[in-house]
């Protein structure tokens, strides 16, 4: 799948990363979710280009980038996203993150605000214990090695659960989704992010970050789903009412990525908000 921009590699802390350029401007980082990839972003890594820097990064376990065996726990994560702002010269880039990527956008914010100039976070993780049962079951031993990967049905069915409208659970996406989960350590790595956040009965609450929310003064924009099937909304409302700094949208029949179902839109707002 190719997506706008030039693809390249760099080394974070003994860590290779595949990313995607493009455009020129103000940083702008984007950040996919659990068993995702860069891929997702392919309607907005060109629109959001036209005004700015746009870096779509394979976290590491995910896409193209390696899959060491490491703990990939949020302070390494964090760590990680600061020494690839650092490898691409920047000190301070706006984070827009989806899922597992918006918590770890939110996670960043929180330790290094002066290094997050403006944060989307889209039906992001890290607002709310809850999550949907196929994950939580995940984390169990034996049962995860079952439900993570293809045995289940894979990208087909993680897509299907992901999105409202299924028709799009197909084509090019699923496809590319499909190669860089049969990628060896993929699930391995999947699978130690699963049990290192969520436990059965759901998110650790070591990794919730509602309580802090009120001294947070970076700019935020929170985009959700409003027939998201694995982060329910009721997070969304809840986080916008604890931020200072915070707008609000919620798309009807809309899934857990609104970026990918909403697009338009979303680029729209996006925008919008990186300008003021």
């Amino acid at each position: 799948m190719e997506l706008p921009g030039e693809s390249r590699d760099v080394a974070v802390d003994g860590v290779r990363a595949r990313y995607v350029a493009a455009g020129e401007g103000p940083p702008v980082v984007l950040l996919h979710g659990l068993t995702s990839s860069k891929a997702v972003w392919w309607n907005n890594i060109g629109p959001l280009s036209e005004r700015h820097r746009v870096y779509a990064l394979d976290l590491p376990g995910h896409g193209d980038s390696e899959k060491p065996n490491i703990s990939y726990d949020a302070r390494s994560m964090i760590e990680f996203l600061r020494g690839f702002l650092n490898a691409v010269g920047h000190e301070r880039a706006a984070l827009i993150g989806g899922s597992l990527g918006g918590g770890l956008a939110l996670h960043t914010a929180l330790a290094y605000p002066d290094m997050v100039s403006k944060l989307a976070l889209c039906g992001s993780g890290a607002l709310g214990r809850e999550v949907a049962l196929a994950i939580r079951l995940a984390s169990l031993p034996c049962l995860g090695e079952l439900l993570v990967g293809e045995p289940l049905g894979g990208p087909r069915v993680m897509l299907r659960k992901i999105l409202y409208d299924k028709s799009l659970a197909r084509g090019a996406l699923l496809e590319e989704l499909r190669r860089t989960n049969r990628m060896r350590g993929a699930r391995e790595a999947a699978l130690k992010i699963i049990r290192n956040y969520i436990r059965p009965w759901g998110v650790r609450r070591k990794y919730i970050v509602t309580g802090r929310l009120r001294g947070l003064e970076t700019p935020t924009m929170i985009f959700w789903g409003a027939d998201d099937e694995i982060i329910p909304v009721s997070h969304a409302y809840r986080a916008a009412k604890a931020l200072p700094r915070c707008e609000l949208h919620v798309f009807g029949s809309c899934g857990h990525w609104p970026y990918v179902e909403r697009a338009d839109d979303f680029n729209r707002l996006t925008l919008e908000f990186l300008s003021r």
